[in-house]
């Protein structure tokens, strides 16, 4: 185990189930999972590495981690851009102007033994559930009229919040390997259909013993939004296609039904 710094690190992606899997996780006894998405990488570098590594000061023996589900796409580029709010805040400025660094560098260099993971969902269906969830805090947020805000056709266009980047899963997914060859995959489609075998799945490779029983019946951040346009659909699948095909032979596994 890491003597300062975490023993496992959940790098992405948003609406792939990481929320479920950091309440699986922190159920264990033998994980400290002090805090889900520290973001230490993409909002809170210019506080240094005593500051982040004081997020696991209490694992007392255990294994410890974060999932921080904007690592697996960071740095990102054209901030101000993307980061596509309807009203400037002045809050985000500061972001705009630092230099952010690469968390598979950083992560690789300091924590040599570090055990990696990604959660991984269908591009298609994860970019539509995210605009949804982008709207459903905008609005709660900000108290917007729904209409006043960007349409999803806008938003992925211009990648706004990354959302049509996030999709890329194979070009991040190479660039991770080529620090952290053994980091492991799972899938949004595997916890959906068999969430007790998946936290086990999940325990065995952080190093824990995969026996104990989690509930596993909570869906945080679940929610209920409008179907996706069949033909909006085919065009999505048809951005990603190449991605996809992709993924399929590096991981090894049949992804067709994404291209369906």
């Amino acid at each position: 185990m890491a003597a300062d710094g975490p023993d496992f690190v959940g790098v992405g992606v948003q609406r792939a189930g990481t929320t479920w899997a950091a309440h699986v996780l922190a159920q264990h006894p033998q994980v400290f999972v002090p805090k889900k998405e520290i973001s230490f990488f993409t909002r809170h570098y210019h506080r240094g590495w005593e500051w982040y590594e004081r997020h696991f000061a209490g694992r007392e023996g255990r294994a410890a981690g974060e999932l921080s589900v904007n690592y697996f796409y960071a740095p990102r580029p054209d901030g101000s851009r993307r980061e596509f709010y309807p009203w400037w805040n002045p809050r985000r400025t500061l972001q705009f102007w630092r230099t952010l660094p690469s968390p598979r560098d950083r992560l690789a260099e300091r924590y040599p033994g570090l055990r990696v993971f990604v959660l991984l969902r269908n591009p298609v269906e994860r970019a539509w559930s995210h605009y949804w969830y982008w709207r459903y805090r905008r609005a709660r947020r900000a108290r917007i009229v729904p209409k006043r805000l960007a349409p999803f056709e806008r938003m992925f266009r211009d990648d706004g919040r990354w959302i049509a980047t996030q999709g890329c899963y194979a070009d991040h997914l190479a660039r991770w390997r080529e620090r952290f060859p053994g980091i492991a995959v799972f899938f949004y489609d595997d916890l959906c259909e068999r969430p007790g075998a998946f936290a086990r799945e999940l325990y065995r490779f952080v190093g824990v013993d995969p026996d104990f029983a989690p509930r596993t019946d909570l869906r945080p951040n679940s929610r209920e939004y409008e179907p996706l346009p069949p033909a909006l659909r085919r065009t999505l699948v048809d951005h990603y296609r190449e991605q996809i095909l992709r993924l399929e032979r590096m991981v090894g596994r049949d992804l067709s039904s994404w291209l369906r």
